[in-house]
């Protein structure tokens, strides 16, 4: 085949008529069927004999086709796989990209069908020119063009395998880019350490640059000096070399710091950033040239390099332009609305860019020695000669920026510069003053800045004078900044900041922007009752009628959820749903749940939370008053909710609360009258439900029996009755489900407390590893530790840990009760039955019991 396909791929790259190249074409595709045609074709790419055109057309088609074919085994048999993987290889010599870099597309993309289970030593081929190219880099003036070809090769092609390889988000891919950073980080750091030094000396070599510059994202050599790049094209390499590093730090960020040259190249690529931001008009920032500044990478932030960082920003890229002060003089209120809202300025602009690294700068220099910090000596030095040096607008604009730095969600506790009192007093004094020539933006700024010292009373006074609802919303959301942070010392200034959110929502009714404004005040009003805690009784006249408006148009459009998240922090700080009366507490809104809960089921996982936090706070007087209403909801949400076993699963949880919680005598009727026992009856019969649904309707069932196996039993009788079947026939038909779903319980305390309902009932216990049923067993909070995070602060953290730490199924021995409720069951005459017992169910029981 290989003198015939020669010939043919000499006939297609030079043509001798239409008619004939038409005929050449036709015969060369039908060769694709044929078995390992593939693999001669390939070998003809090596081939040096052949013109350029006719490698460069065998290559790019056997790449295309082999990345899609290589699983074929009939055109690509197994035993020639290797001869091809050892090929590809050649091209790393290969100083033609154009014929190379599809070839090594190949191989990249055969490395993620076989790497690491067919081809484990895929690393070490790549190693190994590596090695070989840094032995002459060494000795620049022994290397060679072909060291620089492999060199460049070898590097786009651990590139293109790295950014193949992390885009696998199972940890599968973590694992092979952690062997891919403990192979190359040393070698690769070589490469950085030799241009590192180069780039000191200021010596040239186009192949040394481009390794160093590139950072595995090379591309074809110019003859041009890289000094001479546009601005566009260094963009593009900064690009590159940000989004390696990058990665290199998600996956060992320690390891990068520890790479030889790392801190040249790091400051070498900081200050073209800087050539970049000088040469252009600030529209080619992107995300990729964030920094890779916001982690500790040690000797990287030596004082110079932190200096030269920190003058960058604030000297180059932080200052306002004329257009942005002729706005700012212009709008003041407007401009700085515009500027903290649009969150993604950030991505296409250099000074929002710029706020963002100034701020992951001063991150990663949080932990440095207070003797040998600078930025915050450098910043004070700022601040003391600001006012003489900029005068004016300047002033108030770069004052801007130092406010926006410090308070640009920075814990101020922490931050040395933030409690030195200079900053403070003239933030308080831009706060306060109330001239006309003050410029409002500097002193809503100013707002935001001082999230823990200033008094509220200023605040809400700047609240009141704020120009236009955007405004107001934006200093309504410094308030909740400060109600968070000061914690318990909030507490005088509640009543003043509740009083306020009525009179700010009835005036703000008609005018643009009224529904985000009002959206900010439920949100401040979720707030004050979060800092209110048990005395949040005291707001519900605030909070209730909120709630009411936040649920019902127009509102909904704009912020149910807003409304149902101010709802749930009501009830996990309540002391009590009748506070401060029944009717102004948020008791009145149960109905209310109840009936949204009837009819929309789309809102299931936000209002059962709901239904369950009532349920903590008065179980008993809720099932005495509403019992009726939240069991038939329930049978309906069972019904209209059949095919969605997630929601089904959802309501059970609420339901097993309620059997748990509610006294069991006042809950029994409730539960035959609304069909939600017969329905659990009925539903343990069904093979093809959910194991997870299963294993729920077990746990109702067994919690019943627990607290009262009398009860249980009655309730057995009474919907055999109503379904006009024989009594003992379905609880013969409930105790065998029990028996035999019991598999399906997963979880150990739920698969405990089925044990001890099957053992109050006597006529089986589980029959699992009795050793293994306690072992396991966990708080709750360990087990929910999503639920706890939300609620672990309020009181309804302790009313769930109250109720989870005195469940039987949690804090009594199972073993201790099963000899506890045998000896009651033979006192009642239990004897006869027991020697009639299964013989493998006693064994099974003797055994657990000794």
């Amino acid at each position: 085949m290989s003198s015939d396909l020669r010939g043919l791929l000499h006939a297609l790259v030079n043509p001798q008529s239409n008619q004939r190249y038409v005929q050449d074409q036709q015969t060369f595709t039908e060769l694709f069927k044929e078995p390992e045609f593939f693999i001669a074709l390939q070998a003809l790419a090596a081939d040096r004999s052949l013109s350029q055109q006719e490698r460069l057309m065998a290559s790019v088609i056997t790449a295309r086709e082999l990345k899609t074919k290589w699983r074929s085994k009939a055109l690509v048999p197994e035993s020639r796989k290797p001869e091809v993987r050892e090929r590809l290889f050649s091209f790393l010599e290969e100083a033609d990209s154009a014929i190379a870099r599809p070839q090594l597309g190949l191989l990249v993309a055969i490395a993620r069908i076989e790497y690491p289970k067919t081809w484990q030593n895929l690393p070490q081929l790549l190693l190994e020119p590596l090695l070989t190219c840094l032995a002459h880099l060494d000795n620049l003036s022994t290397s060679s063009s072909s060291t620089s070809t492999v060199l460049i090769n070898t590097l786009w092609t651990i590139n293109a395998l790295v950014k193949e390889w992390r885009t696998v988000k199972v940890s599968h891919g973590a694992l092979v880019m952690q062997k891919f950073e403990d192979i190359f980080t040393d070698p690769v750091g070589r490469v950085l350490a030799v241009w590192g030094e180069h780039e000191r000396n200021g010596a040239e070599d186009l192949a040394l640059n481009e390794a160093g510059r590139y950072a595995f994202k090379l591309r074809k050599p110019t003859r041009r000096s890289p000094r001479s790049y546009t601005i566009p094209s260094l963009t593009k390499h900064l690009r590159a070399i940000g989004k390696w590093w990058r990665v290199m730090i998600g996956l060992d960020a320690k390891g990068f710091c520890n790479v030889p040259g790392v801190t040249t190249g790091v400051g070498w690529w900081w200050g073209e950033v800087g050539s970049v931001v000088a040469g252009s008009d600030g529209a080619v920032a992107n995300d990729d040239i964030l920094p890779i500044l916001a982690h500790d990478h040690g000797d990287i932030f030596t004082p110079h390099f932190i200096l030269s960082a920190f003058h960058l920003l604030i000297d180059k890229l932080l200052p306002l332009t004329s257009t942005d002060l002729e706005a700012l003089e212009d709008e003041p209120e407007e401009w700085l609305i515009g500027e903290s809202f649009d969150e993604e300025a950030w991505a296409f602009e250099f000074r929002p860019c710029a706020e963002r690294v100034l701020i992951a700068l001063n991150n990663a220099c949080r932990n440095i020695p207070k003797e040998q910090k600078v930025i915050e000596p450098e910043m004070i030095k700022l601040l003391a000669t600001a006012e003489s040096a900029y005068g004016g607008v300047d002033f108030n604009a770069l004052l801007n920026g130092m406010t926006s730095w410090i308070g640009s969600g920075q814990p101020l506790a922490d931050e040395e510069a933030a409690k030195l009192p200079i900053v403070w007093q003239m933030l308080i004094h831009l706060l306060s003053e109330r001239s006309d020539a003050t410029d409002k933006a500097v002193q809503l700024s100013a707002s935001i800045a001082i999230k823990e010292s200033v008094d509220l009373t200023d605040r809400t006074k700047l609240l009141g004078e704020a120009a236009t609802l955007d405004g107001k919303r934006y200093v309504n959301e410094t308030i909740g900044v400060i109600i968070e942070r000061v914690g318990d010392h909030i507490s005088p200034f509640l009543p003043k900041l509740a009083q306020s959110v009525p009179v700010l929502w009835h005036s703000s009714a008609g005018l643009e922007g009224e529904w985000l404004f009002k959206a900010s005040l439920v949100v401040l009003t979720t707030k004050l009752v979060s800092a209110a805690k048990t005395t949040s009784g005291d707001l519900m006249e605030l909070v209730i009628p909120l709630i009411e408006e936040s649920l019902q148009p127009p509102a909904k459009d704009f912020f149910e959820e807003d409304g149902l998240i101010l709802w749930q922090t009501a009830l996990w700080n309540a002391a009590s749903p009748y506070q401060p009366t029944r009717e102004t507490g948020l008791i009145r809104l149960l109905p209310g749940l109840l009936a949204m809960l009837g009819d929309n089921m789309d809102l299931l996982s936000k209002l059962l939370p709901l239904l369950d936090s009532y349920l903590l706070l008065d179980s008993a007087g809720i099932t005495q008053n509403y019992g009726e209403a939240i069991t038939s909801t329930f049978a309906r949400a069972l019904t209209t909710s059949k095919p969605n076993a997630e929601a089904i699963s959802r309501i059970l949880v609420t339901v097993t609360l309620l059997v748990r919680t509610a006294p069991l005598s006042q809950l029994a009727p409730l539960l035959l009258h609304s069909g939600i026992f017969q329905h659990i009856a009925t539903a343990l019969e069904d093979d093809k439900a959910s194991g997870l649904i299963l294993a729920a309707y077990l746990e109702i069932l067994s919690r019943i029996a627990m607290l009262d196996p009398n009860i249980f039993l009655q309730m057995v009788a009474e919907s055999a009755r109503s379904q006009h079947k024989e009594g003992a026939k379905v609880l013969e038909e409930v105790l065998d489900a029990l028996w035999r779903n019991f598999d399906y319980v997963g979880e150990t305390r739920m698969r405990k407390a089925v044990a001890m309902g099957a053992g109050a009932l006597l006529t089986t216990v589980a029959q699992d590893d009795p050793n293994g049923i306690e072992t396991g067993l966990r708080p709750w909070q360990d087990e929910h530790s999503t639920q706890w995070s939300d609620i672990q602060h309020t009181p309804e953290g302790q009313r769930r840990i109250t109720l989870e730490d005195n469940d039987p199924a949690y804090s009594v021995p199972l073993k201790g009760y099963v000899v506890q409720v045998l000896h009651q069951a033979h006192a009642h005459g239990l004897g006869p039955y027991w020697e009639k017992a299964d013989a493998g169910t006693k064994s099974s029981l003797e055994k657990f019991l000794s």
